[in-house]
């Protein structure tokens, strides 16, 4: 015969409460000064490098499988690629790259920040072209260093305006 025991089940309850808290993840830790610092230290290597002219110094400050995503163009995978496609933006007389920083956070080995950014184009003829863009970029903190994992940025100017169509009669 089974009796029910207010004190056995209490006892049990007790024992299993802690153990089921064990078992639960510790939450991720919180962003930390040194975690900001770091990821702004990305952003200004970043932003000398390419002002400097030195793509493969950019590519450097990514994942290995790193994802660029270029505005009106195809997904950029890995280091190589994104030297390339750095390089030839160089090339072209892309230069006074700057960033601003509206929001960045960090969540254990991972960050986002999301920002404004600046780019003048000069090229070999005619006047440089100043570009507004706004972008976002995750971060993935690998072996203790805080690395550039996706990038995606497009631009803040309008759309131009649809050319009207000619009639027969113009």
């Amino acid at each position: 015969m089974i009796h029910n025991h207010p004190i056995l089940y209490l006892l049990v309850l007790m024992l299993a409460v802690p153990i089921l808290l064990s078992c639960t993840t510790a939450p991720p830790p919180d962003t930390t000064a040194e975690d900001l610092q770091a990821i702004k230290a990305v952003r200004n290597q970043l932003t000398y490098n390419f002002n400097q002219g030195d793509a493969a110094a950019v590519a450097s400050l990514y994942t290995d499988e790193a994802k660029l995503l270029p505005p009106k163009r195809p997904m950029i995978v890995g280091k190589e690629g994104i030297q390339a496609f750095n390089q030839a933006g160089i090339d072209a007389g892309v230069g006074d790259l700057r960033f601003t920083v509206i929001d960045l956070s960090v969540n254990g080995d991972m960050a986002y920040v999301v920002g404004k950014q600046t780019v003048t184009i000069q090229p070999e003829e005619g006047e440089a072209i100043s570009e507004n863009n706004k972008y976002v970029w995750i971060l993935k903190r690998e072996n203790g260093t805080w690395k550039l994992d996706v990038v995606i940025w497009n631009s803040s100017l309008p759309l131009p305006a649809p050319e009207e169509e000619m009639t027969e009669e113009e």
